[in-house]
């Protein structure tokens, strides 16, 4: 929670800077399900801008609870919504298609750590250790309801949103130029690669897959 909390911080002295008036209001829930529309503090003719980065997944394998964050976005009617996740399928029910597909894109993370960060790097330790090994561990030898979390690619996504009566938007060339931007400021941004699938931006390394961001209205 203080991570949270010094990242609420951040983003106040940077909207200070810009004249911005801001507000950082923690809601924090032990079940997703207990997350409700009157659990922000939203004041009238606020304008409402959702970012859901890598968090979707987690619920793929609990449909219910993904249901019900899905109405309660779709209540408080959000202005926008950006979405990240991986760009990736990794629940094939036969097992060599899911070992293909987890071998050949966790082999683009540990090439693209390697590329990027040094092997005693805490960071990258900590990121290899924990969450990776746990994510292969999940995409390999988990199944069905034993998964913590599911990847799919925005594809599965477009049609899931579609039931909740949102829109995919078409990303701005504006935010298109600085992403490129901001890939060229580093050593190894020429194994980057951005293309476009649809309205939907694919980041990822040497040419494989790795995230997708998508924006979204309601209709």
């Amino acid at each position: 929670m203080s991570k949270i909390q010094e990242t609420g911080k951040r983003l106040a002295q940077f909207a200070e800077t810009v004249n911005l008036p801001f507000s950082f209001n923690l809601v924090m829930v032990l079940n997703i399900n207990d997350l409700k529309k009157e659990s922000f503090d939203i004041e009238a003719g606020e304008f409402i801008a959702v970012y859901s980065s890598l968090f979707l997944k987690n619920l793929l394998a609990q449909p219910k609870c993904l249901e019900s964050l899905m109405r309660v976005i779709r209540d408080l009617r959000p202005e926008i919504m950006v979405i990240t996740e991986p760009e990736a399928n990794h629940n094939s029910q036969a097992f060599k298609d899911r070992f293909v597909e987890t071998l050949l894109y966790f082999s683009a993370i540990f090439d693209c750590l390697e590329a990027c960060m040094d092997r005693s790097d805490p960071s990258r330790m900590g990121a290899e250790g924990l969450y990776l090994s746990y994510a292969i561990k999940n995409s390999i030898a988990k199944e069905g309801k034993e998964r913590a979390f599911e990847c799919v690619k925005i594809d599965y996504w477009r049609a899931y949103l579609a039931e909740f009566g949102m829109e995919e938007t078409e990303l701005s060339m504006t935010s298109l130029y600085q992403a490129i931007q901001v890939v060229k400021k580093f050593a190894c941004g020429s194994y980057c690669t951005l293309d476009m699938n649809g309205k939907c931006l694919i980041i990822g390394w040497k040419g494989t897959p790795i995230n997708s961001l998508s924006v979204w209205k309601f209709c």
